[in-house]
Formats: structure tokens, sequence, C-alpha cells
């Protein structure tokens, strides 16, 4: 019986970082991977050019990062810029987001060397296989079992299933005795049903708050179901917490006094602010036939600077492409990201209680802790980095 220093389950961003850091050590490494390749998910970020990077500093990122101080010591342990210029990947930088130069999200999967490691792809864990009560491997869908002596589990949230990552290794870690966090959506669209019909629609410099002082400004687009761009999905993870009432101010750089002064001696003074569309719809709001001062100013309060978002929710979790919320970082330590009660399992990644605004944030939790994840596995071998 083949038996492994390292299985890793999921070839995704913790995965292939967790491989690529064992590959020159002779350890025996294996991935399973349940889709037909790696990296399914990398591919898709950043509509195919992948955000590899934020160029936060180690504090903005612990800002960044739900539960970001978790990773503390990694920020300032890990030179993540370094490690892609090392692999040849060169990066550009667009306001505070890195991508490949090449803008191809391929050239980052390629960018991971993992020619020593064994990888099985379309091989789906189904269970953990534990042995007098201790963890000595997996068993696949297809009734395969692999042994290891230490497993690490990179397998994603549950959203975007078509990646591969569907949440069944939370139940299975659950089953375990793997103490888990609520899960929802993060990064996600927006469903709302009142601006229907200006689909396809989009607006610029629109802000969305809510009464928790959370607040996003940027692009918004509408759509058949509801909302879109960057700033609904921005806000889509404290909607989906049931953060509500949430607003839109869709005029952020004018006041309300500065809104009312001009539609008091301009009703008009609207029309060269929006697009056609929007300008028509918002209007049918706008009182008519002789309105007073009252009138107006709850216009602009109520439609203009704090129009209400009365019932909105997100999209299911299968449609978000972050998953909030995984293993309860209680359980886990931050130096090695070791369970604390099953001390040959690692978790990485997705999966953890770990994720961040839009802006390469949720990768960079994959590197940081993949990184964590193979020091651990190094030290344990007694691998001293040269």
């Amino acid at each position: 019986m083949e038996k492994y220093d390292l299985i890793i389950i999921g070839g995704g961003s913790s995965g292939l970082m967790i491989a690529d850091r064992l590959n020159d050590t002779k350890l025996k490494v294996l991935i399973l991977e349940g889709s037909k390749r790696i990296g399914t998910k990398l591919l898709m970020t950043g509509n195919g050019r992948c955000n590899v990077l934020s160029s936060d500093s180690a504090s903005e990122l612990e800002i960044a990062i739900h539960n970001g101080r978790f990773l503390r010591s990694a920020y300032h342990k890990y030179d993540l810029h370094k490690f892609f210029k090392q692999h040849k990947l060169p990066l550009k930088q667009e306001n505070r987001r890195l991508y490949p130069a090449s803008e191809r999200a391929k050239d980052v999967v390629e960018a991971f060397k993992i020619h020593n490691v064994k990888l099985k792809k379309s091989c789906k864990v189904d269970d953990l296989i534990f042995k007098d009560g201790r963890l000595v491997g997996v068993k696949t869908k297809e009734g395969e079992e692999f042994y290891g002596k230490n497993i690490a589990v990179c397998a994603g949230g549950k959203s975007y299933p078509q990646s591969g990552s569907d949440g069944s290794m939370h139940r299975i870690l659950k089953k375990h005795g793997v103490k888990l966090t609520e899960i929802y959506p993060s990064e996600v669209a927006l469903m709302y049903p009142d601006f229907v019909e200006l689909s396809g629609l989009a607006l610029q410099d629109v802000r969305m708050f809510n009464s928790k002082k959370r607040e996003y400004s940027g692009d918004l687009l509408f759509t058949h179901k509801g909302l879109s761009g960057p700033l609904s999905i921005s806000m889509g993870e404290f909607v989906a917490r049931g953060e509500n009432p949430t607003y839109l101010d869709f005029l952020p750089k004018l006041t309300e006094d500065q809104i009312f002064d001009k539609l008091w001696n301009n009703h008009k003074f609207l029309e060269d602010k929006f697009p056609k569309r929007f300008y028509q719809h918002i209007m049918q709001y706008f009182p008519h036939a002789n309105p007073n001062k009252k009138e107006i100013r709850k216009f602009v309060t109520n439609k203009i600077k704090r129009y209400e978002l009365v019932d909105i929710k997100t999209f299911p979790i299968q449609y978000a492409f972050t998953t909030a919320g995984g293993v309860s970082l209680k359980e886990v330590s931050p130096k090695t990201c070791q369970h604390k009660k099953i001390d040959n399992l690692y978790i990485a990644g997705e999966i953890l209680d770990l994720h961040g605004e839009i802006g390469g944030y949720n990768l960079m939790v994959a590197w940081y802790t993949g990184m964590i994840v193979a020091d651990a596995i190094k030290e344990k071998f007694g691998i001293i980095e040269e």
C-alpha cells in the first residue's frame, strides 16, 4: 500500500501553493482534484485576467480580510511579490490591484511548479479515513482509497460548484467533528425587482450603504433580476448577513441641500445628471403639479440620497464567487493551519472562515495559508530551507 507524506485535497489556489512549496523537497505529495483541470476557479478570477494580489500594507490587509488578524504573522513573513518574481510571472498594477502582465489567468496557474508532485484529476474525495482514532487517508467517490501521513484540505467553499468547490468537504469535516461557522455568499449580486426595466443600464459613482455603517462607492449595473457590478457585489455579503436596511445614494458628490436647492429652482435639474432611462424612471416619483418644498425634500431624501432597497436579497450561494464562513479559526493554529485536535489535518484557503473584499484579497488568503501549511509540513519532516 503506497503511503504519501501529504495528500492535498483540491488543486485550487491554496493547493497549488502548497504543492509548489513542497515540489523540490523529495516528499511524496499527492493532489486529488475533483474536476478535470487544476486551478479552475483561479482561471475565472478577474474576468480571466486574475487579480493576483493587492498592494495593501499589512495593516490594510488585516482590515480588508474578514478575521484578518489570523494571518497577521504571515503578512510579515511571506513576500508574495518575490514569490511571483521568482516564478517568472511579471505583474502589473492597476490602482491597488496587481494582475499578470499578460492579463491571462492561465499564466498564473502555469507559474506554479508541481512537476514532482503526483496529480490525479477527476478524483473527488468523499470521506476521510480514520483508523484507531487517527486520520490515515481519504476515500474517493469511486471508492478508491489513498493513504497519507498528513492531509491538507484545500477544497474551497460552496460557491461556484461548477469550479469543483461544491461544499462537500464542509459536510465531511463536520461529520468528523470539525467545527464550522455559518456559511453565506460573498462577492455576490443582488436580487431586487424594482429596477428590472433598467436592465443593461449602468450608473457610475453611486454609493451603497447600510445601517451598520458599511458602505462602498462605484459602478452600479442594473440586471434583469436586480443589481450587479463591483458596488453591488462588494455589498452582497452584508445583505446576506441580514445587515439591512440597505440604501443607494445616486449623487454622492452632492449634498441633500445642494440637490434640493437646484431642484426647487429647476425641476429638470437632474436631467443631465443621469442617463435618459434612469432619469425617466426616477422622475416618476417626483411630485407633480406645483410641488411644495416639503414634497421636493422628501423626493431628494427618499429617492436620490437614501433610496431604500426594501426586501433586497442576494442570489443563492452557488452564484456567489466567494463563500464567507467555513472552518472555525478557533479550531486551527494560525502558525501552522493545523487542526488543534486532529494533528495531521491541515486546512487552507476558502474553506477557512477567512474571506476578503474584491481586489485580490481572497487569493491572498489562499497564497498565505498555502505557504503556512507547506512550511509546517517541512518543519514536521525536518526539512531546512536553504
